[in-house]
C-alpha cells in the first residue's frame, strides 16, 4: 500500500501537465502546429471530461451511484493519455515501425497502473476504469489521427532536454487541483461544502471527494 500511494502521485498533474506539453512543444517542432493543437484538444476534452464529473459531484453529488463511480479518476486517465503518446514519440525516435507496438505496451501498463494503483488506494475500481477509458481513447485517438501527417525526429540533445524537465517536475512536491475544484464547484453550486460519497446515504455535509 505505501508503495501504491508514493507512486500514484506521478500520474497528476505536476507531472503530467510538464508532459503534455513537451509533447506540444514537440510536435509542432517534428510535425505541425496543426498536430500539436490536434494533442492540445484531445487533451482538453480528456481534462473536460473529467473535470465536469468532479463539478457536477462536488457541487451537486450528481454521478453513476449505482456503477460505484462518483467521478472519473484523473490520475488513470493521465497515465492513459500521456503516457502511450510520450513512449509512441520516444519510439518513433528509433523507427517509426515501433510507434504502435510502444504505444499499446504504455497502454498495457496505463492499465495495470489504473487498476492496482489508482484502484483501490486513490479511487474505487470502477471510478480507475472509467478514467483509464477516457485517456486509453483519446491517446489511440490521437495516434491515430496523427498518422495522416509527417512527424519527423528530433534531434537527441532536444529530447533529452525535454525529459530532464519531466523529470525535474517529478521530482518537485505533488499538487493536485482537488483544492480548487471543490471551491469551484461549491461556488457554482452554492452548496456550504463539497459533496462526497457519504451524500449517497448520509446527510448532505462534507469536505471533499478524490
Amino acid at each position: 500500500m505505501e508503495f501504491a500511494l508514493s507512486i500514484a502521485p506521478y500520474a497528476g498533474i505536476t507531472v503530467m501537465i510538464p508532459a503534455v506539453l513537451l509533447l506540444a512543444v514537440w510536435l509542432h517542432y517534428s510535425a505541425s502546429r496543426r498536430v500539436a493543437v490536434l494533442w492540445l484538444s484531445v487533451v482538453v476534452l480528456a481534462y473536460g471530461a473529467v473535470m465536469v464529473s468532479k463539478v457536477l459531484f462536488k457541487g451537486w453529488g450528481h454521478g453513476f451511484e449505482t456503477l460505484n463511480i462518483a467521478v472519473f479518476s484523473g490520475h488513470a486517465m493521465n497515465a492513459c493519455l500521456v503516457t502511450p503518446v510520450l513512449l509512441s514519440m520516444l519510439a518513433r525516435q528509433w523507427h517509426p515501425l515501433l510507434r504502435w507496438p510502444a504505444a499499446g505496451v504504455a497502454l498495457i501498463a496505463g492499465w495495470y497502473f489504473s487498476v492496482t494503483v489508482v484502484a483501490p488506494f486513490v479511487h474505487p475500481l470502477p471510478e480507475a476504469i472509467a478514467g483509464a477509458l477516457i485517456g486509453g481513447f483519446g491517446s489511440m485517438m490521437f495516434l491515430a489521427l496523427a498518422e495522416r501527417y509527417e512527424i519527423r525526429p528530433l534531434p537527441a540533445r532536444a529530447v533529452a532536454m525535454g525529459l530532464t524537465v519531466i523529470a525535474v517536475c517529478a521530482s518537485l512536491p505533488k499538487y493536485t487541483a482537488e483544492g480548487l475544484l471543490n471551491h469551484f464547484a461549491i461556488t457554482l453550486s452554492g452548496a456550504e461544502a463539497a459533496y462526497t460519497r457519504t451524500h449517497w446515504q448520509n446527510a448532505p455535509t462534507a469536505q471533499s471527494s478524490r
